[in-house]
């Protein structure tokens, strides 16, 4: 089994696992409305710089229309901002509201909590082998970013 086919196999069982608890942990939460774009969304806005939606657009990978259709959405749900850049009124900015981030960390922490349940079962070794592994996969990740978007 090659590497690909190995990783496919680990984040199926992963997933097929532990997103019962997690299904089960938002039951009648807010967070049963979001979808899982919405959730992208407001992590990427959930930095120190307001990316205009042709930023946002590049960043979450669909063109320029769904994108504002997608946060039209999210401000009218309360959950995101449009906002005159301060260098330039004409430049419309993107960020989270208050409900919005207010969202995202409560999908954090549930999130948190189904991992640390998972967490209870490995032992003190494991955890910081796991533990030492995503942070190698979250600097990664970061590299990723800076390439495709350096500005942002």
């Amino acid at each position: 089994m090659n590497f690909r086919q190995r990783l496919i196999e680990v984040t199926t069982s992963m997933q097929r696992d532990l997103l019962p608890s997690l299904t089960r942990m938002y039951e009648g939460d807010d967070l049963d409305d979001l979808r899982v774009l919405d959730r992208v969304v407001l992590q990427v806005l959930d930095r120190d710089t307001a990316p205009t939606v042709k930023e946002l657009a590049a960043l979450i990978g669909r063109s320029v229309s769904w994108t504002s259709r997608l946060v039209d959405s999210l401000v009218r749900r309360g959950l995101a901002e449009r906002h005159e850049d301060e260098a330039d009124r004409r430049v419309r900015r993107v960020r989270q509201s208050e409900k919005g981030a207010a969202l995202l960390r409560r999908s954090l922490e549930i999130r948190v909590d189904v991992q640390m349940a998972l967490w209870n079962h490995f032992t003190e070794e494991e955890r910081e082998v796991v533990l030492r592994s995503l942070e190698i996969y979250a600097e990664a990740a970061r590299r990723i970013r800076d390439e495709t978007h350096p500005s942002i």
